[in-house]
């Protein structure tokens, strides 16, 4: 067995946690088993663990041939809970604009006495198993993920003992994350912070994240420019992808929206755009559907707005692929002004071969891969006088129903088992570099 195929991917994220930041270790780790890789994962136990989401169907995904090892940490989250009770945001520590005094007072506590992040408390222990496993087992790579971003700490002090190789991975950026500067971080937690995350980018023989715009943040940050070091492998595309069909004579339009929709996704120019085509109707012919959780500030707003809109809430998510498929097309955007966030619904999206409408920037790392893919169109935030005719070809309302087509040689970049096949090569180039 080559030497390159011994890994041991540390993640404090894994099941019965549940959502993003799981599935991309949790489907890469059965890829590089199915490549003949030896794969171990070292993780936080559950029970010492504090997730966001738990999905236990999950459990069932964990590949047969990868090794999960798991340490036990104090959970600081449960005294605070104890203390505060209900003032801590859903977000753990990370305090909303305009939250309570608590919940800013626990904000301000996370950031000054748990640099960068509270979820440390695990980092001991999980250094000195990966270092047990790194013996017993002879593994020659390591591969860190975050957030949390403290993993990657555990990353630093191991390659300090062993001579191993070591690759980043950042599923977001660290201390230019978009809602950073709510965090309440003094001067010098700031500064701390801040010099945690340039060792890292300095030390790791790798970086690996997951959109363009985060890579060219992170070199930034970096006095490394060797093109072996920074690479760029976005969240993929889980399960098959379903064939596509040709529009139906129908006597409505669907386009479907599944996921969070936030209060500064700003999607009213959208819905203008759509309400002045149904405006040309007899009838409405276009209707929005929107699948997750929306403020119900928002909610109320744009119900009473716009009578195509339906607002369906949160539904289980063995569900949420039909409905995907039964749409026209489907709808995504993002926070405004983050252009460089590639959303984990947009691989969803491309499975189940409909057009995808982005509202957002031309610019941006959706858009590219939205081009290289041909399967789906941008609505520029800066030019709302374009958006009627975007629509319309994206619902193929004026074509002479034309069977979606997209790239499949393009999407096949997004699979799995081809990004697996990258992370070989990044290992591979980590191993070259003797530097």
């Amino acid at each position: 067995m080559e030497n390159n195929k011994k890994i041991l991917i540390i993640t404090y994220y894994w099941p019965p946690a549940g959502g993003i930041a799981v599935k991309r270790w949790l489907a890469l780790s059965g890829e590089l088993a199915d490549l003949d890789c030896e794969v171990h994962v070292l993780t936080l136990d559950e029970a010492a663990a504090e997730y966001n989401s738990i999905d236990r169907g999950l459990q069932d995904a964990v590949h047969p041939g990868v090794h999960v090892h798991k340490v036990t940490a104090w959970n600081p989250f449960r005294l605070t809970k104890r203390l505060f009770r209900r003032h801590i945001p859903k977000t753990g520590f990370s305090a909303p604009e305009n939250g309570s005094s608590k919940a800013n007072l626990l904000t301000i506590l996370r950031s000054n006495l748990f640099i960068p992040d509270p979820r440390r408390t695990w980092n001991s222990n999980a250094i000195r198993r990966a270092i047990e496993i790194i013996d017993s087992e002879q593994i020659e790579t390591i591969i860190t993920t975050s957030p949390p971003h403290s993993t990657q700490l555990i990353g630093l002090h191991i390659v300090k003992k062993r001579s191993v190789k070591w690759v980043a991975d950042f599923r977001d950026p660290w201390t230019d994350i978009f809602y950073y500067s709510r965090l309440g971080h003094s001067k010098v937690s700031a500064r701390i912070d801040a010099f945690f995350e340039r060792k890292v980018l300095s030390r790791a023989d790798a970086i690996v994240t997951v959109t363009w715009g985060f890579a060219k943040l992170l070199q930034s940050k970096s006095s490394r420019r060797d093109e072996d070091v920074f690479h760029v492998i976005p969240n993929g595309i889980d399960g098959e992808i379903s064939k596509p069909e040709p529009p139906q004579e129908a006597t409505k339009r669907r386009i479907v929206y599944t996921g969070i929709l936030g209060d500064s996704y700003f999607i009213e120019s959208f819905l203008e755009a759509v309400d002045q085509l149904n405006s040309q109707m007899k009838d409405p012919f276009i209707f929005c559907d929107f699948y997750g959780s929306v403020p119900s500030k928002l909610e109320d707003a744009l119900s009473k707005r716009f009578s195509f809109v339906c607002f369906h809430g949160t539904i289980p998510m063995q569900e949420i692929r039909a409905i995907q498929e039964s749409a026209d097309a489907l709808f995504l955007t993002g926070p405004i002004g983050f252009d460089t966030i590639i959303p984990g619904k947009l691989f969803e999206y491309l499975s189940v071969s409909k057009p995808v409408l982005y509202l957002g920037s031309p610019d941006s790392d959706v858009e590219r891969i939205l081009r290289e893919t041909k399967t789906g169109f941008v609505l520029d935030r800066l030019k709302p006088e374009s958006f009627e005719a975007v629509i319309q070809d994206a619902l193929q309302i004026s074509s002479e129903n034309k069977v979606f087509s997209p790239d499949l040689k393009a999407l096949s970049r997004y699979f799995r088992s081809s990004q697996a096949k990258m992370i070989l090569d990044v290992i591979r180039a980590a191993q070259s570099n003797q530097g």
